[in-house]
């Protein structure tokens, strides 16, 4: 079995990704399926076997039951069996690579990196949204710049490990944009559904570019982001990782 991960800072695209990955049936990978434990344990092939995977732990996750929280694992069990890759989505993921890849040398990785003021922006609005009860109202611009500085790190650290595919969001969903070199890095043929998946997610992100153009940060966000945020290493990632 192979194994595949998607990470990146949170509101980086990792869901967008999820949802692309996930729509070729022989790729089975879980919506933060084991978010909790691998912040405190290590991830290891046993989690990923169909009688595991589907079997909820307390500890492993946020969510009290895999078929409530998100509808795709009632098929699961079923993709299981002829899967060519099995692994979970986990934005945190990033900040523990290095235990990744000695537990699971083979594992492969997509790496989402996302401009900050996106990132922040995003951060900003769930914090301030009432609805929203999962994140907390105190995680908003410095934690977005802290998290995204230590993504840059760890991306430096990996951007030449053939088992990292670093994605660049504004350009992976943009126009004219294709999974071929995405399909290289899995070794597999994209399927239609593949392809189909995502030209609805560039449509979508067309849509949502349209409204992000009223980007609204506070003023302290916009202050942090100019005084703190390290872009001379982002400048440094994004041409590292062009010029793989």
């Amino acid at each position: 079995m192979n194994y595949l991960f998607i990470c990146g800072t949170a509101r980086s695209g990792t869901t967008a990704m999820w949802r692309l990955v996930t729509a070729d049936e022989r790729l089975v990978i879980g919506l933060e399926r084991y978010s909790k434990h691998s912040s405190h344990h290590v991830l290891t092939t046993d989690l990923f076997t169909p009688e595991r995977f589907l079997e909820l732990r307390a500890g492993d996750t946020f969510y009290p039951n895999l078929c409530e929280f998100d509808p795709y694992y009632e098929k699961v069990g079923t993709l299981l069996a002829h899967a060519e890759y099995v692994g979970d989505k986990i934005p945190k993921l990033f900040n523990f690579l290095d235990t990744l890849f000695a537990n699971i040398p083979t594992a492969k990785v997509i790496f989402m990196l996302r401009n900050i003021i996106d990132v922040a922006t995003s951060f900003e609005s769930r914090a301030n949204s009432i609805q929203d009860k999962s994140w907390p109202e105190t995680r908003k611009t410095q934690a977005a710049i802290k998290e995204w500085r230590n993504s840059l790190l760890m991306l430096k650290k990996y951007h030449h490990d053939d088992r990292v595919f670093p994605v660049i969001y504004e350009e992976f969903f943009a126009a004219n944009s294709s999974i071929e070199p995405l399909y290289q890095f899995l070794g597999l043929e994209p399927t239609q559904a593949a392809h189909l998946a995502h030209q609805t997610l560039l449509a979508q992100n067309l849509h949502l570019e349209i409204k992000r153009r009223k980007r609204e940060l506070s003023v302290e966000g916009v202050q942090q982001i100019c005084e703190t945020a390290p872009f001379a290493l982002y400048r440094e990632v994004l041409r590292t990782i062009r010029a793989k």
